[in-house]
């Protein structure tokens, strides 16, 4: 969500480093996520070896409305 609003992009590896756990399990639920249609993998068209991971429309979405409730719910407590 950072990424997205920062207009940066996140490499398949940071995402596996910033994970903190195994890279096999860091890229099995990259994978996970990507076939449910959270994350998107995009491919980087100057070096084909390397990938970055992006929030998919209905993830960014969904982020907005779980960021929109907790800033109600914090309002109503003022």
């Amino acid at each position: 969500t950072a990424a997205r609003a920062e207009h940066k992009r996140v490499s398949v590896t940071s995402l596996c480093i910033a994970s903190q756990v195994p890279p096999t399990t860091a890229l099995r639920w990259i994978s996970q996520m990507v076939a449910a249609g959270l994350l998107e993998r995009v491919n980087d068209d100057a070096d084909r070896r390397r990938a970055f991971i992006a929030l998919s429309d209905m993830a960014a979405d969904a982020m907005a409305r779980y960021f929109e409730e907790i800033r109600k719910n914090s309002v109503s407590l003022v």
